[in-house]
């Protein structure tokens, strides 16, 4: 008797002795920072130094890093300035694969007299383990070799500023907009938007799509309105419809429990559930029992060859989930979770859009919602779409096909909406 309920308690706690074997025995990230060049002009009475750094990842699992910091040590009045993108100083998030290399500048702008001693620089990142800390002290007055340049002329200076960055430029102004639509194909354009925040609610979608649809029928003259020839596919990206649901989180925000800093190293690094933060949130979200039923699963479909067994009985909301670097800034420190019922919101975006465009257009006839469709899509680069909810499955085919491409896009491009254009 015993035997047998040691059996059975074995076999049920087989995921727990497999996760605490991956745990102990997968390897993970190995960060390292290395200074590849100083660039120093000076200029009046002003000093300035470009620093380029290279992160290289030299383990055999990704690395996310948040951020970066610069100190000078000891302290002293200077401008600091830490530039990434090459756009502005915000740093984006930085997905850093095995055996792959990034570099970032560091510049400083101090008094001529003033000589640094150490620059001290501390990377935020996480991988398989939560956020820690990689922090790295340099001795620059040790690294006079690597001083390219020494220069008062200006034209040498403006030169060495693009090279380090610090002649950068801004992606989109300040001045605020309201949408931009984009001709990718004859068929397909894209609906450039402000960078749409938890803070904003599905009124202003709606207004959004209902200003952007009117005007481009009218500038593209792709139909009339009263003759509905043409229907209009609205696709919207799954990542929008959640953070407009307030289903994203700052990993700042979130303590992944034992269990999610245990269980994540089941899965591979193109998952973002082997994100200790990712998976802490979808478990809350689904439930530790159907996680842990779903997981049992993975394993034995493993064991008989059969693949996705785990998101088969977890569902969309495991398989839909973005970790930090998967969506637009500020969301590329987010973990951005799958949409709460998307049929529904798909439904209730189209019953309130037919509403918005008559009373805002003065289109008084009742068959309106034959003019589009509304559909919540996940789609990315390798060409994989999913469609999440929709208000007619009719069109399903023709929406996975035209989304092929990503014509939505996971960067800066601030397009989470396409129109698609049918017979």
């Amino acid at each position: 008797m015993l035997y047998l309920i040691f059996i059975i308690v074995f076999i049920i706690s087989l995921p727990f002795f497999i996760a605490f074997w991956f745990y102990f025995t997968r390897k993970n990230s190995n960060l390292n920072i290395n200074l590849k060049q100083i660039i120093q002009t000076n200029q009046d009475n002003i000093k300035n130094i470009s620093i380029e750094f290279e992160l290289e990842n030299k383990g055999d699992f990704h690395s996310i890093i948040l951020d970066c910091q610069a100190y000078l040590l000891p302290p002293i009045n200077h401008n600091k300035k830490i530039i990434y993108n090459q756009k502005d100083f915000y740093f984006d998030t930085i997905i850093l694969k095995k055996n792959k290399k990034e570099s970032f500048w560091v510049n400083l702008q101090l008094p001529k007299h003033q000589n640094i001693q150490t620059l001290a620089i501390n990377v935020c990142y996480y991988d398989l383990k939560p956020i820690r800390y990689l922090y790295k002290e340099f001795n620059l007055n040790k690294l006079d070799s690597l001083i390219l340049n020494n220069s008062n002329n200006q034209d040498n200076q403006d030169n060495q500023n693009t090279q380090s960055g610090q002649n950068y430029h801004h992606s989109q102004s300040f001045e605020m907009f309201k949408y931009e639509i984009l001709k990718k194909t004859e068929d397909i354009f894209c609906l450039k938007t402000p960078i749409i925040t938890h803070y904003d609610t599905k009124d202003y979608l709606i207004s959004l799509i209902s200003m952007a649809l009117v005007n481009f029928v009218k500038d593209f003259n792709v139909f009339d309105f009263t003759q509905f020839n043409k229907k209009v596919l609205i696709c919207i990206a799954e990542s929008l419809v959640a953070i407009i649901q307030g289903r994203a989180k700052s990993v700042f925000q979130i303590l992944p429990s034992e269990f999610s800093q245990i269980f994540n190293h089941y899965f591979d690094q193109d998952s973002s559930l082997s994100s200790p933060y990712a998976l802490d949130l979808v478990i809350k979200d689904i439930g530790f029992l159907r996680f842990y039923i779903s997981l049992y699963m993975g394993i034995i479909g493993k064991i008989l060859g059969i693949r996705g067994l785990f998101y088969v009985f977890a569902g969309r909301k495991a398989a839909a989930v973005d970790d930090a670097g998967g969506t637009i800034r500020p969301y590329d420190k987010f973990v951005v979770l799958a949409p709460e019922k998307p049929t529904e919101f798909a439904n209730e975006i189209k019953k309130n859009l037919v509403n918005s465009i008559t009373q805002n257009q003065n289109l008084n006839f009742h068959n309106l919602d034959k003019l589009f469709e509304i559909y919540v899509v996940d789609s990315n680069d390798l060409g994989k779409v999913d469609i999440l909810g929709g208000t007619n499955q009719n069109y399903n085919n023709l929406v996975i096909e035209k989304l092929k491409t990503n014509p939505q896009g996971n960067d800066d491009q601030q397009t989470p909406i396409v129109f698609i254009l049918t017979d």
